[in-house]
């Protein structure tokens, strides 16, 4: 049985964007959200998912893939 993880709606869009590695400006500007949401976004997905950085975090969003994703829980390694 798989583990998952759950986040938000919008994290998951956070986590989308970071995976297809957008800063936090472009994130910002694509989901009309303040960049220092953005930060706060990713920053609550890099604890959440227990990843280092955003390129583990961008690596997470692949492995997961976008069904995972669109129902907001991860899959924890």
């Amino acid at each position: 049985m798989a583990v998952t993880v759950d986040i938000s709606p919008r994290e998951a869009e956070v986590l989308e964007l970071v995976g297809e590695h957008l800063s936090n400006a472009e994130i910002a500007a694509r989901l009309f959200i303040s960049v220092r949401t953005a930060e706060s976004h990713v920053s609550s997905l890099l604890r959440k998912l227990d990843v280092p950085d955003r390129r583990a975090l961008a690596a997470r969003a692949a492995a997961s893939g976008r069904a995972a994703v669109a129902a907001a829980a991860v899959p924890a390694l």
